[in-house]
């Protein structure tokens, strides 16, 4: 269904702002040693996908019908590294702890335990919105356009979003609502690596005004890092996307390091992993600090720092 913005109702509009706050709230796990944990947040984004793209008949969810889409979101955007798989038993069982998602299973289950997944694959098994949740999503593109805004801005970094709306097929449902940004912070961020990224040292000026460079958190904004030089590293945009993602990060010799599961289809691996082991190509005046660079190791990069 092609999404158009439309003015909501105001019973629809409070109906909205209370699951957005809800949906806020969610906890998501997180662990000094595997990081942060995206899946409930991914979970919601790919039921709102199947509704955008009428692939929903009724307010049932079953969990075989989206268990293998659902592991190989989290395996790409999970924000995770493990080696046990990407377990999307998980995000189905534990999202019932939200008061939007009801989970109908033939046994109980004590609160904070994940269902047997032999359990969820039984065809009686099924989550499902709450009715009026269901109804507002199922009728409204505004609410879908503004809950995936919503998702997408408060867990991961606005350079993801697009990867993340492709896989999805979420492109045309976009509100446009951006959170808003410290200008202070880019500025700050900018002359401390002296508008060159920091990974390269690419520079470019155009009609006298730094051009391709970015101010990006070490610590991601939407995870609450903040908005000071020293969680700040300049990068270009292609290694801006690639820090972000994990397959680029910064060892404890402040050397660049790519993750191993990466490898580029061409000779050299240019423009990537040809940065395997340098020094940062541009010093900042004021160090990133640790504590901000541990958060990207342990959080987003999908290898050990070494």
């Amino acid at each position: 269904m092609a999404w158009t913005p439309t003015l909501m109702n105001l019973d629809d509009l409070q109906e909205l702002n209370e699951l957005l706050e809800q949906i806020r709230s969610m906890k998501v796990h997180a662990s000094s040693r595997l990081g942060a944990a995206l899946k409930k947040p991914l979970l919601l984004l790919l039921l709102v996908s199947r509704i955008e793209n009428d692939r929903v008949e009724e307010n049932r969810f079953h969990f075989d019908d989206i268990e293998k889409r659902l592991g190989l979101l989290i395996r790409e955007h999970g924000g995770r590294r493990t080696d046990s798989g990407p377990r999307p038993e998980q995000p189905f069982s534990h999202l019932r702890t939200s008061p939007f998602w009801i989970l109908k299973t033939q046994r109980d289950y004590a609160p904070g335990t994940t269902v047997l997944i032999s359990d969820l694959r039984r065809p009686e098994s099924y989550g499902a919105f709450e009715p009026k949740v269901f109804r507002l999503l199922r009728s409204s593109g505004e609410a879908r356009a503004q809950i995936v805004d919503s998702i997408l801005n408060e867990w991961w970094p606005e350079t993801l979003h697009g990867d993340i709306r492709e896989d999805l097929g979420l492109d045309r449902l976009d509100s446009r609502r951006r959170p808003q940004r410290d200008r202070q912070f880019m500025i700050d961020v900018l002359e401390n690596f002296r508008y060159s990224c920091a990974f390269c040292g690419f520079h470019a000026v155009l009609n006298g005004v730094a051009t391709g460079i970015d101010a990006a958190h070490v610590h991601w904004h939407s995870l609450h890092g903040p908005d000071n030089v020293e969680n700040g590293i300049a990068l270009c945009k292609l290694h801006h996307w690639a820090f972000d993602k994990g397959i680029l990060g910064i060892n404890d010799e402040a050397r660049i390091c790519i993750a191993s599961v990466f490898s580029a289809q061409q000779d050299g691996g240019l423009p990537i992993e040809s940065l395997a082991n340098r020094s940062l190509a541009v010093q900042p005046r004021k160090d990133i600090a640790k504590r901000f660079l541990d958060w990207h190791r342990n959080n987003v990069y999908l290898g050990t720092a070494e």
